[in-house]
């Protein structure tokens, strides 16, 4: 499976911003459109709820990874404390998409992450990453996010970073909004993790003063699970 970067072709507002190499064309155009199905990997789901503590689905779930699903820290924070490692992001590709073609890859399922998907407006951006610990290089989470085109140069302002990485560097208060929790298969991502499913998944809104500034999607690695942290 190819891991490397694979950027696409947008428009990034900012002139000299780590955006412009990596998401402008040649003539500062705005670039092709992607709007695959399937492109972000939405699971097949067995199970899809609300992020409810006292969910009886979740009674069984490893503490770990219940813990990580309903936290409303930053992501890479956690998963720093978990595995003792700072944590780094191999970004995937990060390019324009057609907001109603995005939303039509949401299974049903998934339709209230196709809702949230409208309250970012166009143009719209994903980004795809996976995250790892920066010494074991072991993969722990794969995740996609979108953006206003805007809010993903203003507050992202480097690329190869978590997005919890560069949201507490530009000292951002925001507000994180769980939507929905979520089970079940994606073959790309078992090969991306590097372990079969099924995986446990959320996506949730961060807030910056009231507005939606990102719909985050996660999916993270069995391993996380206490009894693997263990061994």
């Amino acid at each position: 499976m190819e891991l490397s970067p694979s950027p696409l072709t947008c428009h990034a507002a900012a002139a000299g911003s780590p955006w412009s190499a990596t998401l402008c064309s040649a003539d500062g155009s705005l670039g092709n459109v992607s709007s695959g199905q399937g492109d972000w990997w939405p699971l097949q789901l067995h199970w899809q709820g609300e992020p409810d503590p006292v969910q009886p689905e979740l009674v069984q779930v490893d503490p770990v990874l219940r813990l990580l699903l309903l936290g409303d820290g930053f992501t890479t924070r956690n998963l720093a404390a978990l595995i003792q490692e700072p944590i780094q992001a191999h970004l995937l590709d990060t390019g324009r998409v057609d907001l109603q073609a995005e939303q039509g890859t949401a299974p049903k399922s998934m339709q209230q992450l196709a809702r949230d998907l409208g309250r970012l407006g166009s143009p719209l951006m994903r980004r795809r990453v996976w995250l790892c610990g920066v010494t074991s290089q072991q993969p722990l989470l794969y995740a996609t996010s979108w953006w206003n085109s805007e809010h993903l140069v203003q507050y992202l302002p480097h690329p190869d970073r978590p997005i919890g990485q560069n949201l507490i560097q530009e000292k951002l208060e925001t507000f994180r909004e769980l939507r929905g929790l979520y089970y079940g298969e994606a073959d790309p991502v078992a090969r991306l993790l590097q372990c079969p499913g099924p995986f446990w998944a959320r996506h949730y809104l961060l807030l910056h003063r009231g507005q939606p500034l990102t719909v985050i999607y996660e999916v993270f690695s069995p391993r996380l699970a206490a009894r693997a942290l263990s061994r």
